[in-house]
């Protein structure tokens, strides 16, 4: 399954250009009356982190329109005047189909993304937009299809600003990772106890994919360190000593200020354990893909190290069986 599985991150480049046009092409015979006030992208898990995504890209492209993410079944109060974009990979997650349907009958804008599924034939039912990603994958590789659909889908409506050369660039970034980048990584995170993600400012988003890929591929403790926040409270545990061993990623790039915060940190981590840098240069689409590729690869190549299979998540199969007899749509 592993080999599987990095075949399939090493078509994030054709899934990013793919999911670009198809979330352009779904608005094509669609005209909205006007540009959304708000954008709200519903989803969990794999699919949930494209919203995540999407806001770190509203602040890197200055997006006019503010992006919020709902990783919850219920909706805020004000809805009103925003697109609600609807993620599921599968099409079945059941929280995002009652944040879909919520958003349907309190009579908001909204749109999904998602290979098919219940919320296909949910959003088809009322002519809401559909962005149609490649079927058949794990909802974590699916990542540049989903994001790249988002983006399409809100570019051509103009509550987005990231446009086909920023797409180009990141396509061409992804072309350029290999395994190889990856390999250093895997092995501080097989061979640690825990693995620490450190990240500051709009790489933050980074370090938390890295938090998940981890968990979910490699079966490994993984903890994401936010900075600033995280110099404002996390740091303190590593005043005391632990008898665990720890591995710290430190995710490097951005500005002046950020560049200062992580190189202080580091320092911190070092006295506890084995520490690398994932050095990504200033904040752009291609690079925080490019942190995620590598996450992808290095959680894989890790989840063979330690002998698990990455794709089976039993927990998950178990919580999702629970929630459909507690979340009755």
């Amino acid at each position: 399954m592993a080999l599987e599985l990095l075949s399939s991150y090493n078509t994030w480049p054709e899934l990013l250009a793919e999911g670009y046009e198809s979330g352009r092409s779904a608005t094509s015979n669609l005209k909205f009356e006007r540009t959304p006030r708000n954008i709200i992208v519903c989803g969990l898990g794999g699919s949930g982190v494209v919203g995540d995504f999407l806001r770190v890209l509203s602040f890197i492209y200055n997006f006019k329109v503010p992006v919020h993410v709902i990783k919850d079944y219920n909706l805020p109060a004000w809805v009103e005047d925003s697109l609600i974009a609807a993620v599921s990979y599968s099409g079945e997650t059941l929280e995002t189909l009652k944040c879909f349907k919520e958003a349907v009958e309190r009579g908001a804008q909204t749109a999904a993304v998602t290979s098919g599924g219940r919320l296909e034939s949910e959003a088809l039912k009322i002519g809401a937009p559909v962005v149609k990603v490649k079927p058949g994958l794990l909802p974590r590789v699916a990542l540049p299809s989903m994001l790249g659909g988002l983006i399409g889908l809100t570019d051509s409506i103009g509550a987005s600003s990231v446009e086909h050369e920023k797409i180009l660039e990141a396509y061409h970034e992804l072309r350029n990772v290999t395994v190889d980048d990856a390999e250093p990584y895997a092995n501080l995170a097989s061979g640690s106890d825990i693995t620490i993600i450190g990240a500051c400012g709009p790489y933050s988003i980074v370090a938390e994919r890295w938090r998940q890929e981890l968990s979910e591929n490699s079966k490994i403790l993984a903890k994401t360190e936010s900075y600033p926040e995280s110099a404002h409270n996390d740091i303190v545990a590593w005043q005391a000593k632990r008898n665990i061993k720890i591995g710290f990623i430190a995710v490097k790039g951005g500005d002046r200020v950020c560049e200062a915060i992580m190189n202080y940190v580091t320092e911190i981590y070092k006295r506890h354990g084995e520490t690398l840098e994932l050095k990504l240069g200033q904040p752009s689409l291609a690079n925080i893909l490019k942190g995620a590729l590598i996450a992808g690869y290095a959680s894989t190549i890790a989840a063979t190290i330690k002998g698990v299979d990455p794709a089976t998540t039993p927990l998950i199969t178990g919580y999702k069986k629970m929630l459909s007899e507690n979340l009755k749509l």
